[in-house]
Parts: C-alpha cells; sequence; structure tokens
C-alpha cells in the first residue's frame, strides 16, 4: 500500500483503531492530573487511576477502565465493556484512593 496521494486506501495501522475512550486515554489523564497536583513522578508509585462512560461501540454501550502505576509503568487492571452502560457513579475520571 502506497503513502502517494491519491491513494483512498486507509493506513492499515488506522483500520483496527477504535474510536471510544481508550487505556492510553486514562494513562494520559493520570499523568496530567499528577502533573497538575505536582506530583513528582517517583511518587506515582501505586496511585490508581479509574475511568468509565457511555461509548458507541455495538453491542456495548460502555466502558470501565482502570489503571495501576506499578514499578515505574501503568499497568491497565480493568477493562470492562458492558452491554448494559454505566451508572451515573461510575461514570468519569477519579483517582482510586
Amino acid at each position: 500500500m502506497s503513502d502517494a496521494p491519491g491513494n483512498s486506501a486507509a493506513h492499515p495501522a488506522e483500520a483496527g483503531k477504535c474510536l471510544h475512550f481508550q487505556p492510553a486515554d486514562l494513562i494520559d489523564l493520570a499523568e496530567s492530573h499528577l502533573r497538575e497536583a505536582g506530583v513528582p513522578e517517583p511518587e506515582w508509585e501505586g496511585r490508581r487511576f479509574h475511568w468509565a462512560g457511555p461509548i458507541d461501540s455495538p453491542p456495548f454501550t460502555g466502558l470501565v477502565l482502570q489503571c495501576n502505576r506499578k514499578e515505574g509503568q501503568w499497568v491497565l487492571t480493568k477493562l470492562d465493556r458492558r452491554k448494559d452502560g454505566v451508572t451515573a457513579e461510575e461514570t468519569g475520571f477519579r483517582e482510586i484512593v
């Protein structure tokens, strides 16, 4: 496949991308939150974060993600795609304390 102008085929890496919130988006939110709070990176260890919201990815209508900083890396600890959505209490981004 060519990247030449006029080539109407999509780049192969784009074909499998989901349009809804992704684990990398949660990690970006977590890191932004920690930086804005002035938390030095060495103190990120063990911090946990949650995000939940509606998605349009039939048959799923809701998504819950959680991550944890472990040994200097972000680890996805929960990925829950739901057919029945998420509750108002779950919705949004927050640090799990």
